[in-house]
């Protein structure tokens, strides 16, 4: 009788993870999709889509950066999102809500490929999430 109480107090657990573990994770993930919209907007030349993925007070002083990008494909070798720790925010320590380092290849209109890498800040404004300053800008 007791190995059911434990057999389904375990099951009862993973019924829980199995609920909120994928909604944990769409969370810590949602600062991704600005990054890839971004480089998906440049890639297809849709300057005015690039910008609306940056912070509403970063878009007037980066449109020429962004600009020059236009037209250049990536291929992302690598997307790193970092946040700050729990213990930085129990002891409230300064720093970006969130920010994302990703490696590429960079192919432009005109020359030759390379890689690089970029890291850049992401903001959550009203509930969604942009970049503080452009990629590989």
């Amino acid at each position: 009788m007791k190995s059911a109480y434990v057999a389904l107090f375990l099951f009862g657990c993973a019924a829980v993870v199995a609920l909120v573990g994928p909604l944990w994770e769409g969370r810590r993930r949602g600062p991704e999709a600005p990054v890839r919209a971004y480089l998906a907007a440049v890639e297809r030349g849709d300057l005015d889509a690039a910008l609306a993925e940056l912070a509403p007070p970063a878009r007037a002083a980066e449109r020429e950066r962004v600009a020059n990008q236009l037209g250049n494909r990536y291929r992302v070798e690598s997307l790193v999102l970092g946040a700050p720790s729990l213990a930085d925010r129990a002891l409230g320590r300064a720093g970006p809500p969130a920010w994302a380092i990703v490696a590429a290849e960079i192919t432009p209109i005109v020359g030759a490929p390379w890689k690089s890498s970029s890291r850049a800040e992401l903001i959550e404004l009203d509930g969604r999430w942009y970049l503080a300053e452009p990629l590989f800008a």
